[in-house]
């Protein structure tokens, strides 16, 4: 029980077993929701509300855990790390379809991807908190991409830029909140990066940074559209 839910357990390291489990179940899942894309389609509905049910069911652990376990310390629990966001705006569009929110939520989400590629303060897969990641970042990772073949999903410039913002928002709020709480949100208190740079250098390093990834994300996602419906045209020639 220990292993399973104590918050004294051992983080994981870059590259070990846990992190490569982590990385290997993120790859399966995208090859079959690629391979699978017509019966995604057909069946998004159902789909659709498989993976809310996951989601929920994800919160509810992980917000279990920060009660049981921390006592609610709002250092940590508060739904205010970027993908903690993510993933509230991708229940809420999985019970509502709305597109705006799937935007602001694949912007924010491009976060995940990191925290797969270089976890930190995460826990081992046979943690609570461990499966709990994985579940949340796999989610926040794939569920643009689902939108993306189930309902025509595309983030447009307007999306980019309106993310910008509400991301500028997010992270006024978490840098002055931050000190009051001894908060760690946005990784401002543990840097994964550049933990001996001065604030006055990282602070606008990181909204630069962030807004360079998000407009690579919006760049990315409209080259492979370009390029698949270009293949379309040519399979129907």
């Amino acid at each position: 029980m220990y292993r399973f839910w104590s918050k004294d357990v051992e983080f994981i390291k870059i590259f070990d077993l846990n992190h490569l489990i982590y990385i290997s179940i993120l790859v399966v899942t995208l090859i079959t929701l690629t391979l699978k894309r017509k019966k995604v389609k057909a069946k998004s509905d159902k789909i659709r509300n498989i993976i809310l049910v996951i989601s929920v069911l994800q919160q509810m652990l992980l917000y279990l855990w920060y009660f049981f376990e921390t006592g609610f310390d709002v250092s940590e629990a508060l739904p205010l790390q970027i993908c903690r966001i993510s993933s509230l705006l991708g229940i809420y569009f999985l019970i509502t379809k709305n597109k705006k929110a799937l935007d602001i939520m694949f912007y924010f989400g491009l976060y995940a991807y990191g925290s797969f590629l270089y976890p930190s303060r995460i826990y081992p897969i046979y943690h609570a908190i461990g499966i709990s990641f994985v579940i949340n970042h796999i989610i926040t990772i794939l569920l643009p991409y689902f939108a993306y073949i189930a309902y025509d999903w595309r983030p447009n410039f307007k999306s980019f830029i309106k993310s910008s913002k509400y991301f500028l928002v997010y992270f006024v709020l978490v840098y002055f909140l931050n000190p009051i709480i001894d908060g760690n949100y946005f990784y401002l208190k543990y840097r994964p990066f550049f933990k001996e740079w001065p604030y006055y250098i990282y602070v606008p390093f990181v909204v630069i940074f962030t807004i360079f990834i998000f407009y690579i994300g919006y760049t990315a996602v409209k080259l492979i559209s370009k390029m698949t419906k270009t293949r379309v045209i040519k399979q129907k020639q």
